[in-house]
Order: structure tokens, then sequence, then C-alpha cells
């Protein structure tokens, strides 16, 4: 059996949440200050989220409307770090998918055994306390 992992593109990682006061009109605070996005008109917004504009953290937006929030320089900060754990993220998931197919492939239909640590001599056995001495 084969693990394959398949790029997706993912964009949970660039998703914010958007100021409930900002919606309603009230929120007191600049977009460069609110901890919560504040989208343009053109932006689409679902569920209270927003979808940030992956050409706008990269500095080379030129969309006219776009339907992505450009967003201020501290929320920015917060998505590129989201970016760099969900990057770390991926590659975790892909080494592990790695190995369970290496797994699958050194022992085809068996589940993986634990392996002895050390083996005990009969004649030793019986005494405990020089069956695990590490000198022997």
């Amino acid at each position: 059996m084969a693990v394959s992992v398949t790029p997706i593109r993912d964009t949970k990682w660039l998703t914010l949440e958007v100021c409930r006061e900002f919606q309603r009109g009230t929120c007191s605070r600049p977009d460069t200050e609110c901890k919560f996005a504040h989208p343009s008109k053109s932006c689409q917004v679902e569920n209270g989220r927003v979808i940030a504009c992956f050409d706008s953290l990269k500095g080379r937006c030129s969309r006219e409307n776009c339907k992505y929030l450009h967003p201020p320089p501290h929320l920015k900060t917060q998505l590129e770090i989201n970016g760099r754990n969900n990057l770390i993220q991926q590659k975790n998931m892909a080494m592990l998918a790695q190995q369970m197919q290496l797994a699958n492939a050194m022992m085809p239909g068996a589940p993986l055994q634990p392996m002895p640590m050390f083996s005990v001599a009969p004649s030793l056995a019986t005494n405990a306390s020089t069956a695990f001495s590490p000198y022997l």
C-alpha cells in the first residue's frame, strides 16, 4: 500500500477573522492597529473570515479590485509566521508518510514487532540481580 502526499493549495494559513465591530461599522481602531481584518468592499467575506492575498504578501499584487485582503503590516507579519509553520507541518507530514511507506515495504502484511533490548541466559534467569546486570 503506497501512501502519496499530493500538494494541495492550502489557504487556511492565509485566513483571517474579520473585525465584528468593523462589520457593524463601529470599530474605533484604524486597520493598522486592530488585531482583526478590516477588508475592503471588493474582498470576499465568508463566515466572518477573509483570505489574504498571497501576491500582496510577496509585494506583487497588481489586481485593480483584488477579491483578497491586502493586510496591514502587523497582520502580514502574523500571516508570514503562519505560512512558515504551515510549511513545517507539510514537510513533517510528508516525512511521516514516507516513513510509513518504508515501514510497510519492509514488512508487508505483518505488524511491526518490538525488538528485545537484551537477552537473558536461562541459567541467569533465576537470580534477578545478575539477570539484569549491565556488565554481563
